[in-house]
């Protein structure tokens, strides 16, 4: 626990001004430490600002500065809470997890927290400490106000840095694992169905994971067509039953869009479905996100290879894309978003295979036709739904259409029509 005391006496004497000024005068004067524990540290030793948080996760990013190991690292801690049970994780830069603690109040040495954090780095790629507290179980962590931009709470950018010292260790390069191999590939389609788009990530080589209430990853990409958004589809590694989260779909200038919450039941064959409905333009920038609620857990497959957009885990930028897929019906009869009818309408199962359920909310009261299509524009199902209360409800038998595939989901209300894609297992 005190092996971190010279590399923080030392560097504190070196650190002052400009946060990045001070990172270039520690990596200058490393070869003039040689007494120091470690090859080259990263050090922000002094503080004007606390940030507390409960219920959720405080990111600080940082670079190697040196291929090798981080072998530990210490936090200026200004309080923790009685009793409490907090989690660090040290993610690489393709979103994994690569070491995990757990602290206490009791870890703390007056204001000074060590972690025992240790895996192997690489010069010049970005990592993140990712920090989460319990609801109800505040923290409070010292930083340094300065630059935006490797800060994050609950992804939102905080301006400054954590006060501390990361330590690592150098090594020959052949002594680091090969995080390159067996990498998938990235495949996005140009096309989908007939009239349709797609932008997809197909592959994975890794996992996003959401340890806890708070932690969230959001996917941006790029809108292939003018149209409708009609579904998103993310492939799910693993998940609890009991999971609960908040999905989402905004601007890249942060316009709320759509956003849901869902549950282990949205899960089907390791893939999140969501039935969308949202106008967009070519070319616009879209971003979909996906937050752990309570103390939820689930992970999401990546892609290294990925190109679609940017991933980022809590706040912290990642070297990779979920594996999604992403459809747009093409057209340019749309209305402007502002004129959409706000009707949500969901699905479940999705994929269905012997029956599938449709559920309209914050619809007009009144009727509403349901039929269900195949893509050549035939009508496999149709009923009408009695809204009331805002709310319908209707349950198709499915046993009888035999091909899997993709098929269309049409609600007409009035002059409001809206089509969303599903699938058949």
């Amino acid at each position: 626990m005190n092996k971190f005391i010279l590399p923080l006496a030392a560097a504190a004497a070196l650190f002052t001004g400009n946060l990045f000024a001070q990172e270039a005068a520690l990596s200058n004067s490393q070869n003039d430490a040689p007494t120091s524990a470690y090859d080259c540290v990263k050090t922000v030793s002094d503080h004007n600002r606390t940030l507390g948080f409960q219920g959720g996760v405080i990111t600080q990013e940082f670079t190697a500065c040196t291929t090798g190991s981080l072998k530990s690292t210490v936090l200026s801690v200004k309080n923790a809470t009685e009793n409490a049970v907090y989690v660090a994780e040290l993610v690489d830069y393709r979103g994994e997890i690569i070491d995990m603690v757990r602290f206490g109040k009791s870890d703390l040495n007056q204001e000074s927290l060590t972690l025992d954090l240790s895996a192997p780095v690489k010069e010049g790629k970005t990592y993140s400490i990712q920090i989460t507290a319990p609801e109800g179980k505040p923290l409070a962590l010292r930083y340094l106000q300065g630059p935006m931009g490797t800060l994050w709470n609950n992804g939102e950018a905080v301006r400054g840095h954590l006060a501390g010292t990361i330590g690592f260790e150098s090594r020959e390069a052949a002594d680091v694992d090969a995080m390159n191999e067996g990498r998938g590939e990235t495949a996005p389609q140009n096309r989908g169905l007939e009239s349709q788009c797609k932008v997809a990530v197909n592959g994975h080589d890794g996992r996003v994971r959401l340890n806890g209430a708070g932690h969230g990853t959001t996917q941006t990409f790029s809108a292939c067509s003018k149209g409708v958004l009609e579904h998103i589809s993310v492939k799910v590694q693993s998940s609890f039953d009991d999971f609960q989260g908040r999905f989402f779909v905004k601007t890249v200038e942060g316009e709320d869009l759509y956003s849901q919450n869902i549950y282990a039941r949205n899960i089907e064959n390791g893939v999140l479905n969501l039935p969308l409905d949202i106008r967009v333009e070519q070319g616009e920038q879209l971003m979909f996100g996906i937050k752990a609620l309570h103390t939820c857990r689930i992970a999401l497959q990546s892609n290294s290879n990925g190109d679609a957009g940017v991933c980022k885990r809590n706040g912290a930028t990642i070297d990779a894309n979920l594996e999604f897929t992403a459809y747009i019906a093409e057209t340019d009869d749309i209305a402007a978003r502002t004129e959409v009818a706000d009707t949500k309408v969901t699905t479940f199962p999705n994929p269905f295979a012997e029956r599938i359920s449709v559920r309209l909310e914050n619809a007009v009261d009144g009727k509403a036709i349901v039929q269900l299509l195949d893509f050549s524009g035939n009508v496999l199902r149709s009923d009408l739904i009695y809204v009331k209360n805002a709310e319908g409800e209707i349950t198709f038998e499915t046993r009888d259409i035999e091909r899997p595939g993709y098929y269309a989901l049409r609600v007409i209300q009035g002059d409001n029509v809206k089509n969303i894609t599903i699938m058949k297992r």
